[in-house]
């Protein structure tokens, strides 16, 4: 704990002197037969220590990023500095009374004649303390600096309490003089009070008088003081028996003997809290941490005139009365001490142990109970004042080994007792309070603002006046209201049932019938977004010009009988802003019109505060007859109000209403014609909701709505919501999805503390890097996105475009970060902060403060099966938790804790489906807790999630669990101590060793192929028996999904009927047998369960392995779960992991401990193989989401450490491309021999990152590349055929079929392709075999696309989605199924959570859109989606998707004229295009680009653009370009022929432009391309025939573009009619451009020469 002195000196010693170390000499030598409450007198010397810097430097611990990092390094801090003063104290015979806060009160218990010797030996210890801790620089930056007060005179000790609590107060006039004292100090000096300077040596001390003042400042002392502290201390407890006391200990009572009957006295002066520590012998040092808390001060003045006997009775009853108010409301009473003539309470609330949700709302209650007690029963005080505030303070034990004491510090901590002296006479205090409170705003009444001492911005204050305050009906508006500019993210579907709902209830109502459904409940935990739901419903309803009532509920309304019923009924009658019962009775008068109605207006008079005069019959009614009458008569007006007028009724917090409001709720619901939308949580209580609220969720008229969490793609947006910028990192990103786990207020309290702690920052975005020719292409002065009026597409369209604009001035305020309110109105972006390590971020303590809440309320062993869960990760196996769990723990109490700990919400099933909306029935168990959805024995076939019992008959029967709140295990991870967290680590990681590997229908092995025999089998020890998955280990899979496609998919032959009339249709129907045998003959219903490997089994083995501390074994699970993660396609948890590793390198490298855990004395170092994997993985991830360039480096560094290096300059390239061509021809001749396990491991790492270099070497085009690309397609095939193994020399001869193609090399291309099929049919029928035959046909299906061959990538692509399934993959790669099939990307993308899966979904709606004549999805939809995207980092980095989006919004602009929003989208390109690969992924976005291109051609020459002839030219280049890149990809030829031609015919060259368009349709029919052929000539009639189509013409087909079900059973002449004509310029056939002289390229000429 950072003690600098006798730290064994408790260790060593007995359990009574742990327990005194925590009470002064002054009680722990006390009489105990005294009678309490007593006083006592005597006289004696104080010494009143304050530091400066403790608030300022819990501040800067409590921003620490670092995760269990602030309160240690606070500890350590605190407690050498104090430590070192309360040594000089102890060695000078000092008792230290007790610490308040950051100031120390000690004193000197000596005869009245000895006052004058022992002031000098004080002022000596007090010169001591400045010369050696005067000053002290912490390595934060924070000064810490000590002031000293010193009186001396007659002191009464005062012991209080009762039989459960005591407390003991010092008393007399030498207190108030040393507080006063202190008071006059300043840094580094010391004061003595005038009585001290009456008293003491005056000719010994030197001094300097202070004016206007009797109080001296001590300057030094003369001579040593005489005072004999050896005798001094051996007269001090003489009484009591001690165990060996020497001189060497600096406090007796550190050497107690045991003494039961003292134990016991001593321990009431302690807290619970502390006291369960020291029981449990568990060091003290886990006490101290930073936790949320609620303190509490309150301060009682005297009248004045009260004798100490007086005194200690006042104190006593104060002490009696405050303790129980206290321990009511859950919080303690941390200490007592007398402080500016008054005595103060200092109480907690949020204490471990003691935590609650709405502790805030609790210490109010518990402040304002006080401060009305000690007014009304003690009269002889004279003023009570209590100020509470609520914030992160540090608590935990400060002090010496010896003397010590729980105590809390913070400036929440000073602005408490500064609010309790400020504001006296009421219960004051802060925002924060009265925020989390949750109690109405009436409860609160604002104070005016003073200045306060070391005080500064304290916020708005507010005094507490309960529900005294005022007499208030109806006043309970919602919390959260619709922010305008911040749009509702990711509750897309619950807003849409509510609208469904909405709708069918305003039809019921005009049909006259109740055959809807009334009642809708949005159900999540605390932070999900229910309140602004309900925000956004209101929002909704009222612009449907629909009437809401909405309110919301506390706490407190659930215990006032009808409170609900009073709000609802008050807000229907519109009474709520009247401010008297006459204005009420107006208002009631004018609503009630019905001569009957009006009759009983006097039952309305108890529940809407009115005064009708009571009525004959009602005055006649008994209590149970009027109730009955007062409940029909509330429900005949309700029903009459709803039959006038429809409206919605909206219900915040709805657990909170209460039992009678919902009885009259249930049958408004059955009688009136009412809609109702509530939200609530999810009800924890063991006995049940009230049975009304479960009838009204069991209606079957009832929609109920379990909220999930966020989706990750909307975590990102909901980050650049908060932050207010458009975009943020994908490091901070894949931090939000991991640590928020989907959870909104997760989020925002994770944001906050990253930019609080500097690990982000936010700057100013940087101006787009325009297009160069954007001034010429759009000449005019200004462009604006948003339009001022609306455009032909629509104003909604328009304000999507200018959401996407650069101005974006709505978004760019922060909605919650309030320090970011000076960027407001500047487009801002979020960056990374230097030195940020997002892996040490702690919890935040709002976050931290919620689940010691829940943890709090659990039973001690529910608690402990908790803790041991948290050690297993988020998700939980019945039969792992019992193989960790103490031996002590039986099945029965298992059972019992395992019920109880569903039931209050802490776990779920693990296998329960994750969106749960369900219409109820009376007899549905949605409500019951113990809800189970795994798969038992008898239900292997069974697909559908229904669910059965967690518990049957006694036995626990869910195999799968999970934490319901992430948050609640990170917190209860924290709460072990180190050694027990690695013991029970190494017991999980023993446990789940068997399993870490593929799934069994994989095939049992690692994920990077050579794992274990590259690094050393003897590193990770796996008996070969254990590879056998048993029964114990299935038990983490069953009941748990996996992924499938849509049922309806594309079949075989459904294109076009297959005939074998050639050689490759014969492969093809070899194909088609292969699959059709295996089909057959292997077992279909096993399923790949990798998915679920990867998160029960490996990402846990991480965790444990580090746990334990075992870094080759931590970073070997590492590298398994980022290779699986990478397999399964989830690039952003592939990533993180990833991130983990290279932290655990850097740290190595620079000589520290690899993680917190790790044995610093250990020394690892990491082989080049694993080094190489981290940067291969990278690479591959990289290069999946579409960062070529980032990409090309991690594959390089990656094969320098495989010592497989490609040369950087031409001439190296060169020599080695021969080289490796000579040992290629070697090979041909003479087979190498097979290598070892581990050779063989690094050659096949050597063949992945070779077969990506040489795709990105393609991708470049230039020289200089080819050439890269030519060396790393020779240097993988030469690592095959080294490996000596087929299926890696089959994978790299099928890379080289790809190569050919791209290199131009048809002929060599046309060889590999009969070669690998014969050889892919013979392969054997296994897994391996099946998965090489995929990547086959994939590779071929590519390259007779890009060849133009599209009958034949059509065949090809089809077998390898039907192969794709057989092989378990969970998804192609994301690009060609595009191509491949619409439907399944669209699934997978939705399914897999997978970002760019949707974006290439949605780019190919746009090609449907601008290409077929019809659409597949929106338009609308299409762009609300590109909007969207701009805050996913993963979208944005894949520059090929963006510039296939991009382009396609431009085109779409620019064929509408719509130049402007044309001009931003064709700007973004520009950016994009540069940094596009130059891949098949990127071609179709730069063929629309080409095309914009054109048609900004065709606008400079309808407008006489003086840059025409540069435009022309540009264009030209723009074509070149083209050629020069995709030159071997064939399949777009026709449609840039089409695009060139198109070209010409502006340009007036006719002739040259049918030559061409002659020529595209050539390539058409041979390529098979129908779609191309057709639209090349629709424009040639357009062109050079009668047909004409105008760009408004086009636009009026957009708005009536047939759909994709409506276009199936249309012709394809039809569809010619929605689909874009290229049109020439202005009203004339052609415009006239031969005054222009823009001459058409050589080559194209040529083209015409020969066609002449």
């Amino acid at each position: 704990m950072g003690w600098i002195k006798g730290e064994g000196e408790i260790e060593d010693s007995y359990k009574i002197s742990k327990i005194a170390a925590h009470v002064p000499d002054l009680v722990v030598y006390s009489t105990l037969t005294n009678d309490i409450p007593y006083a006592e007198n005597f006289h004696g010397v104080l010494l009143f220590a304050d530091v400066s810097g403790f608030t300022n430097l819990t501040e800067k611990f409590s921003l620490s990023s670092k995760k269990g990092y602030g309160a240690d390094e606070l500890t350590r801090t605190l407690n050498s500095y104090i430590g070192e003063i309360v040594s000089h104290i102890l060695d000078a015979g000092g008792d230290i009374l007790n610490y308040a806060g950051d100031a120390i009160l000690a004193l000197w218990t000596v005869e009245r004649v000895q006052l004058s010797e022992v002031i000098s030996l004080v002022v000596k210890c007090s010169l001591n303390i400045q010369d050696q801790c005067g000053v002290r620089e912490t390595e934060v930056g924070c000064q810490l600096k000590v002031k000293i007060g010193i009186s001396a005179g007659k002191l009464s000790k005062v012991i209080v309490g009762d039989e459960i609590s005591q407390y003991f107060v010092v008393i007399g006039r030498a207190v108030d003089e040393v507080r006063l004292a202190e008071g006059l100090a300043v840094a580094s000096t010391i004061i003595l009070s005038p009585n001290a300077w009456e008293l003491c040596e005056r000719d010994n001390i030197a001094i300097d008088p202070i004016e206007n003042e009797r109080a001296v400042k001590v300057r030094y002392i003369k001579r040593e003081p005489s005072f004999s502290v050896e005798k001094y201390q051996d007269s001090i407890g003489t009484s009591v028996e001690h165990d060996k006391v020497t001189r060497e200990c600096v406090r007796r009572a550190s050497r107690l003997m045991p003494n039961a009957e003292l134990e016991k006295t001593l321990r009431k002066y302690i807290m619970k809290t502390v006291l369960q520590k020291i029981d449990d012998d568990q060091p003290l040092e886990y006490l101290s941490e930073m936790r949320p808390a609620t303190i509490v001060f309150v301060n009682m003045q005297f009248k004045g005139g009260e004798s100490d006997q007086e005194q200690c009775m006042t104190i006593h009853q104060a002490a009696i009365g405050i303790g129980q108010q206290i321990v009511k409301h859950h919080g303690r009473v941390n200490k007592v001490f007398m402080f500016d003539k008054g005595c103060t309470f200092l109480c907690l609330f949020g204490l471990p142990g003691d935590k609650r949700e709405d502790e805030s709302a609790h210490a109010l209650q518990a402040a304002y109970g006080v401060h009305d007690l000690c007014q009304k029963e003690i009269r002889s005080l004279k003023t009570v004042s209590v100020g509470v505030t609520t914030g992160p303070v540090f608590c935990g034990v400060v002090g010496h080994p010896v003397r010590h004491e729980y105590t809390v510090i913070g400036r929440k901590v000073n602005l408490a007792a500064r609010l309790m002296m400020h504001y006296p006479g009421v219960v004051s205090c802060d925002s924060e309070t009265c925020y989390y409170s949750k109690l109405p705003a009436f409860y609160f009444n604002e104070l005016p603002k003073k200045a306060m001492k070391g005080v500064k911005n304290p916020g708005v204050l507010y005094q507490f006046m309960a529900n005294k305050q005022q007499i208030t009906v109806g006043k309970a508006p919602m919390s959260v209201e619709r922010e305008e500019g911040y749009p509702l993210l990711g509750r897309e579907k619950e807003i849409e049932v509510y609208s469904s709902m909405l709708k069918g209830f305003l039809e019921a109502r005009a049909a006259g019938h109740k055959n809807y459904n009334n009642v809708l409940i949005y159900e999540g935990p605390i932070g999900y977004g229910k309140s602004r739901l309900l925000a956004e419903v209101v929002y909704r309803t009222a612009k449907e010009g629909v009437r809401v009532i909405s309110f919301e509920l506390a706490k407190t309304d659930i215990k006032q009988s009808n409170y609900a019923l009073q709000t609802l009924l008050a807000i229907v009658m519109s009474v709520q802003n009247c401010k008297s019962y006459a204005e009420r009775e107006r208002v009631l008068l004018s609503k009630i019109l019905d001569p009957k109605m009006r009759q009983n207006l006097c039952l309305l008079n108890d529940i809407l505060l009115v005064k009708f005069p009571v009525s004959k019959d009602v005055s006649l009614m008994d209590s149970q007859t009027k109730n009955k009458k007062m409940r029909n008569y509330f429900l005949e007006l309700f029903c009459k109000f709803a039959e006038d007028e429809p409206c919605v009724y909206v219900l915040d917090q709805a657990h909170f209403v209460d039992r009678s409001s919902l009885t009259f709720l249930l049958e408004a619901c059955e009688k009136a014609s009412v809609l109702v939308c509530m939200a609530l949580l999810p009800h924890t209580s063991q006995s049940g909701p009230f049975s009304e609220l479960s009838r009204i969720i069991k209606d079957p008229r009832t929609l109920y709505l379990n909220l999930p969490g966020l989706e990750p793609p909307v975590i990102a947006q909901l980050a650049c919501q908060i932050l207010g910028v458009v975009r943020i990192p994908s490091e901070v990103e894949l931090f939000l999805v991991e640590r928020s786990h989907g959870v909104p207020y997760y989020c925002e309290e994770l944001l906050k503390s990253l930019y609080l702690g500097n690990l982000i920052v936010i700057e100013e975005v940087e101006g787009e890097d325009e297009a160069k020719d954007v001034d010429i292409l759009f000449p005019e002065p200004t462009l604006v996105v948003h339009c001022s009026k609306p455009s032909q597409v629509g104003q909604e369209e328009d304000a999507r475009a200018g959401a996407l604009g650069p101005p974006k001035a709505s978004m760019l305020k922060s909605r919650k970060i309030t320090a970011l309110d000076h960027f407001v109105d500047r487009a801002l972006v979020c960056f990374v902060g230097e030195a940020a390590k997002f892996h040490e971020v702690p919890i935040p303590l709002t976050l931290k403060g919620m689940a010691l809440a829940h943890l709090d309320h659990l039973q001690p062993a529910d608690q402990m099966v908790v803790k041991c869960a948290a050690i297993i990760g988020q998700t939980i196996t019945t039969q792992m938790l019992i193989n960790i769990l103490p031996e002590s723990e039986n099945p029965d109490k298992l059972n019992l804790s395992l019920t109880s700990l569903f039931k209050s919400g802490t776990f779920e099933c693990g296998s329960k489906p994750k969106q749960f909306t369900k219409q109820l029935t009376k007899e549905s168990e949605c409500w019951d807790a113990l809800n189970c959805y795994c798969v038992q024995d008898s239900q292997e076939d069974v697909r559908e999630e229904v669910s059965g019992k967690a518990s049957v008959d006694g036995a626990w029967r869910c195999r799968v669990m999970r934490f319901c709140t992430a948050l609640v295990k990170e917190t209860a991870y924290e709460l072990w101590l180190k050694e027990q967290k690695r013991e029970i680590h190494q017991k999980c990681a023993s446990y789940l060793l068997k399993q870490a590997h593929r799934c069994r229908d994989c095939g049992i092995a690692e994920f990077i192929f050579g794992h274990k025999a590259a690094i050393g089998n003897n590193l990770i020890e796996i008996h070969p028996s254990l590879l056998n998955v048993q029964e114990s280990g299935e038990a983490l899979f069953l009941g748990q999904s996996t992924l499938g496609l849509p049922k309806e998919t594309i079949q075989l032959n459904q294109v076009s009927p297959l005939h074998p009339n050639s050689e490759e249709d014969e492969f093809l129907l070899k194909l088609d047998s292969m699959v059709n045998e295996y089909n057959t003959t292997v077992d279909r219903t096993r399923k790949c369960r990798c998915a679920q490997v990867t998160e029960c089994v490996l990402c846990p083995m991480v965790r444990h392995c580090t746990g334990v501390g075992d870094v080759p074994k931590t970073f070997y699970y590492l590298l398994e779960t980022a290779a699986a993660s990478a397999y399964l396609s989830n690039n952003l948890k592939a990533l993180s992991y990833l991130n983990e590793a290279k932290i655990i390198l850097d740290n190595l490298k620079v000589g520290k401990p690899a993680f917190e855990t790790a044995d610093p004395k250990v020394k690892v170092k990491i082989n080049n193989f694993e080094r190489a994997c981290i940067f291969r993985l990278r690479g591959e991830v990289l290069y999946n989401t579409g960062q070529i360039e980032e990409a090309e480096s991690m594959f390089s560094s990656a094969l320098r450490l495989l010592n497989r290096r490609l040369p950087t300059n031409r001439v190296a390239m060169s020599l080695k491309y021969v080289c490796e061509k000579m040992k290629s021809l070697c090979y041909r001749f003479k087979n190498p021999d097979n290598p070892g396990e581990k050779k063989l491991a690094f050659l096949h790492e050597q063949i992945c990152c070779l077969s990506y270099m040489w795709q990105i070497g393609c991708m470049r085009r230039a020289p200089k590349n080819m050439l890269n690309a030519s060396l790393a397609i020779t240097m993988e095939m030469n690592s095959a055929q080294k490996s000596a193994e087929e299926t890696k020399i089959i994978f790299s001869c099928i890379d080289y079929l790809q190569y050919c193609q791209l290199n131009g090399q048809d002929d060599r291309c046309k060889i590999y392709e009969r070669m690998l099929c014969g050889t892919c049919v013979e392969l054997p029928d296994c897994m391996e075999g099946l998965i090489l035959t995929s990547y086959f046909i994939r590779s071929l299906s590519i390259v007779k696309l890009c060849s133009g061959a599209l009958h034949d990538s059509i065949q090809y692509g089809l077998r390898a989605e039907q192969i794709s399934k057989l092989t378990n993959r969970r998804g192609l790669d994301m690009y060609e199924e595009c191509v491949q099939l619409m439907q399944s990307l669209e699934y997978l993308g939705n399914r897999t959570r997978i970002s760019t899966a949707k974006g290439w979904f949605y780019a190919g709606c746009f090609d449907f859109l601008l290409y077929s004549g019809f659409a597949f999805r929106p338009f609308e939809e299409c762009y609300t989606f590109v909007e969207e995207s701009q805050s996913d980092p993963n979208l944005v980095a894949d520059k090929s998707l963006m510039m296939n989006l991009y382009s396609a919004l431009a085109l779409w602009y620019a064929r509408l004229c719509e130049w402007e929003k044309a001009c931003f989208f064709y700007t973004k390109a520009c950016g994009v295009t540069r940094q596009a690969p130059s891949s098949i992924h990127s071609i179709n976005g730069v063929v629309m680009f080409l095309e914009c291109h054109v048609l900004l051609f065709r606008k400079a020459l309808v407008e006489h653009n003086q840059h025409i002839k540069t435009i022309y030219q540009s264009t030209q280049k723009h074509f070149t370009e083209f050629n020069r890149k995709y030159s071997t990809s064939k399949m777009y030829a026709p449609r840039v022929l089409h695009l060139r031609a198109y070209m010409y015919v502006l340009a007036g060259h006719e002739a040259l432009a049918n030559a061409i368009l002659n020529k595209a349709l050539k390539l058409c029919q041979q390529h098979g391309n129908k779609l191309e052929e057709s639209w090349i000539t629709q424009n040639q009639i357009s062109w050079f025939g009668v047909f004409r189509q105008s760009t408004s013409n086009w636009f009026a087909s957009t708005l009536t573009m047939p759909s994709w079900e409506e276009a199936r059973g249309m012709d394809p002449e039809e569809l010619a009619h929605t689909r874009y004509t290229l049109v020439g310029v202005g009203g004339e056939i052609w415009a006239d451009n031969s005054s222009l002289h823009l001459a058409p390229k050589a080559e194209d000429t040529q083209l015409l020469k020969g066609q002449g």
